[in-house]
C-alpha cells in the first residue's frame, strides 16, 4: 500500500491528469445536453433573452391598463370569419367566444383579488 502512495506522490501526472480529463469529460456532457435541449452552445437561450428584454420592456412602460376593447376584437374575428365563410367563421366565431371567457374570467380574478386584499387587511395579524 506504501508502494502505491510513494508512486503518486513522486508521479503527480498520475492523479492531476486523470482528474482532469473527469472534470472536462463532465463540462463536455454538460454542453452537449445544452445543445440537445436548448440549441445552444454557450451562449444564453433565446428564451433567457427574451425574459430579460420583456422585463426590460415592462419596466421602462409606464404602468396602462392593460384592459382593452373587447368589442372591437370580436368585430375584427367577425370580419375574418365573413372572409373565410363556412368553417373560418365557425373557427373565429368559437375564438370569440374564448376571448369573451377569458375576459370573464380575468374580471372575476381581479374580483377574487381584491377580495382577498380585503381579508388579509381585515385580519388581526398575528404577533
Amino acid at each position: 500500500m506504501e508502494a502505491i502512495w510513494q508512486l503518486a506522490l513522486e508521479n503527480l501526472p498520475l492523479l492531476v491528469v486523470p482528474a482532469c480529463g473527469f472534470v472536462l469529460a463532465l463540462v463536455v456532457l454538460r454542453v452537449k445536453e445544452r445543445y440537445l435541449k436548448e440549441g445552444i452552445l454557450f451562449r444564453r437561450s433565446r428564451r433567457q433573452r427574451e425574459d430579460s428584454a420583456t422585463k426590460s420592456a415592462e419596466q421602462d412602460e409606464p404602468q396602462l391598463d392593460k384592459a382593452f376593447d373587447i368589442a372591437l376584437a370580436l368585430r375584427t374575428f367577425e370580419e375574418l370569419g365573413l372572409e373565410e365563410g363556412g368553417s373560418g367563421y365557425a373557427y373565429w366565431r368559437e375564438v370569440g367566444h374564448l376571448l369573451k371567457r377569458a375576459a370573464d374570467m380575468q374580471a372575476e380574478i381581479e374580483l377574487l383579488n381584491n377580495e382577498l386584499e380585503r381579508c388579509r387587511a381585515v385580519r388581526p395579524k398575528k404577533k
